[in-house]
């Protein structure tokens, strides 16, 4: 119905700038209800008037005579037709072609969404742009100049828009692709300058906040570094704090190697110990990629780590083999005569 009324309204307006016949304006304002009846003289003079003048007469709602200019501009005014470019050649959609025609030809009124829209809503009249703008923040494009219309297209930051008008409401007219839309002012600027400064700063906080997250990230680092190692101390302490009041292996429940016994047979064979500076075996054992830490356990055995020193064949136990005695774990660092007599000798060293 809105459609239809701004039709017949917009054929009134255009046809009477044009110097059209009085009496199809007079049938469209009669058409739109405004209370108001263009009279027309007839087409043939009377007695009483001159030849080849037909003036327009006019009557209010009271019936009083309201000259011809006051009652067009009445009539436009009530019609709310405003910014109609007469003049401009141009297409219109089907359904307005022939509301809009004037007499004479194809020529049509070109008239844009906002002056249509303006009929109604205020917010609709936007002084023509030709610009490009860019965006701010991210934004999205309305359907209708509020805040509440239905939202066309999500739009990013610093993106270039096309700006069609303007004026002194919240929402700004722009063209994005081959669409008609509204955008909130406050999201644009039209100084390319002002976004070259926001990138700037965007890139300078970028720099700021990478160089806090990887202090952030190597502060984490080095306190689970920290953790780490005093974790691993304290197992280690907790562990040599074990290992130094051990007296004898976990897996054998036989005989225990001893000062005064000086022989006995453990779980690998026949054992005896001897008490030289294990210096020399140490050495040799870190050119072969052992590094232990060397001492002493409450009970007189010499310690590399947490194993026990001791001399083996090398043929049957090699540098570095594992083995158990009746003390606890051994490991092989030395070698000696008795290993050529039985093979399976363990030679333990201890401070005895």
């Amino acid at each position: 119905m809105i459609k239809r009324l701004l039709t017949i309204a917009l054929s009134a307006a255009i046809i009477t700038a044009a110097g059209a016949g009085s009496s199809f304006a007079a049938r469209a304002a009669e058409a739109a209800g405004e209370g108001m009846t263009v009279q027309t003289q007839p087409e043939t003079p009377s007695q009483d008037t001159p030849a080849g003048i037909f003036p327009e007469m006019s009557e209010d709602a009271a019936g009083n005579v309201i000259p011809s200019e006051t009652a067009q501009a009445l009539e436009n005014a009530d019609m709310g037709v405003t910014g109609i470019m007469n003049g401009t050649e141009t297409e219109q959609p089907d359904d307005a072609a022939a509301a809009l025609q004037l007499p004479g030809g194809n020529v049509t009124a070109e008239m844009n969404k906002s002056t249509i829209g303006a009929a109604f809503d205020s917010t609709y009249l936007f002084d023509a742009e030709d610009a490009i703008v860019y965006l701010k923040k991210e934004a999205v494009v309305k359907a209708k100049p509020y805040d509440g219309a239905e939202d066309l297209i999500a739009l990013d930051k610093y993106l270039s828009i096309h700006l069609t008008g303007s004026n002194s409401f919240k929402y700004w007219e722009v063209k994005v692709g081959n669409e008609i839309g509204y955008l909130d002012k406050d999201m644009i600027t039209r100084d390319i300058s002002e976004i070259e400064a926001m990138k700037e700063e965007d890139l300078r906080r970028e720099e700021t906040e990478a160089q806090s997250r990887q202090e952030q990230e190597e502060s984490i680092a080095e306190k689970a570094f920290e953790a780490k190692e005093e974790w691993t101390e304290a197992l280690k302490e907790s562990r040599r704090a074990e290992l130094a009041s051990q007296t004898r292996s976990l897996y054998w429940d036989g005989p225990v190697l001893t000062r005064s016994k000086g022989s006995v047979y453990g779980p690998s064979g026949k054992e005896t110990y001897y008490n030289l500076n294990m210096s020399g075996c140490v050495r040799n054992m870190n050119r072969r990629g052992y590094y232990y830490e060397v001492w002493v356990r409450n009970d007189g055995c010499k310690m590399f780590g947490d194993y026990i020193m001791c001399a083996a064949n090398l043929g049957v136990h090699p540098f570095g083999s594992l083995v158990e005695c009746s003390l606890g774990t051994c490991i092989v660092v030395d070698t000696g005569g008795f290993a050529a007599g039985n093979p399976n000798q363990l030679d333990i060293a201890v401070t005895w």
